[in-house]
């Protein structure tokens, strides 16, 4: 029986990768609409699920038969089957009780407010216009996003600021300097979604400097709390350089 059935199971699995990998590489190139990669991506788990089904019973109905190279195929079905089943499941369950916003900054009084980010967005994206009934969610759930504080100058700011997007590799839309304020895109890792970042330097008072950012998606009501992970990773980044740009040089000590 076994030799009937493994043909069967290799199909499945070959199929369920195969559903995986366009709904990822679908939407990544533009090809697929996001909810559509979404859903193939959803089918593509539950298929994993009953494939994990199927394998179990075949290793209990072919467990009397001497086929070791079959039973160890079903078994490696089984795992491989379950692990891409329960990756998926657990990502969702880890964020499914984030809030359902996708547009996260460190200044809900006065948002950083896109300039040029306005003149790439599609008409069927979502709106740039900031919603204030998401500031007292996002203060809830998202704390860790505030504002910088330094007293470097604006220019050195500035340029710690660019070399972090361009390492970040995000398409930068624009930059001007003089006003502090850098635009650009940024893409989530699996789906590549494209989310638009701005960041502003303004100037407090002689001494010190604030800087805030604002992250928004492109598409989809919720963001499974990247946006807010994109803000808090680059402030820390962005904290560090220039606590290391004010340490003394070794040569500078000798």
């Amino acid at each position: 029986m076994s030799r009937y059935i493994s043909p069967v199971l290799y199909i499945l699995l070959m199929l369920v990768g195969c559903v995986a990998f366009i709904s990822i590489a679908g939407v990544r190139v533009g090809i697929l609409e996001p909810i559509t990669g979404f859903s193939m991506l959803r089918k593509s788990v539950f298929a994993s699920l009953f494939l994990s089904l199927l394998a179990a019973v075949s290793i209990g109905l072919c467990r009397k038969e001497k086929n070791i190279a079959c039973q160890r195929f079903f078994f490696l079905v089984l795992i491989v089957s379950l692990m891409y089943s329960i990756m998926w499941i657990g990502f969702y369950l880890q964020r499914s009780d984030l809030p359902d916003i996708n547009d996260i900054t460190t200044d809900t009084d006065v948002p950083p407010a896109f300039l040029n980010v306005n003149f790439i967005r599609k008409s069927k994206e979502n709106d740039l216009r900031y919603n204030s009934e998401w500031a007292p969610i996002q203060r809830e759930y998202y704390p860790d996003v505030q504002p910088l504080f330094s007293s470097k100058s604006k220019a050195r700011v500035f340029s710690t600021i660019s070399e972090l997007v361009e390492e970040r590799g995000w398409d930068v839309v624009a930059m001007y300097s003089g006003a502090g304020i850098v635009e650009a895109t940024a893409r989530t890792p699996v789906f590549g979604f494209r989310d638009d970042v701005i960041i502003r330097i303004t100037q407090v008072d002689p001494n010190n400097i604030r800087v805030d950012m604002r992250s928004c998606s492109r598409v989809g009501s919720g963001d499974y709390g990247v946006n807010a992970e994109r803000i808090v990773s680059f402030m820390v980044d962005l904290s560090e350089s220039l606590t290391r740009s004010s340490m003394p040089s070794l040569n500078s000590m000798r």
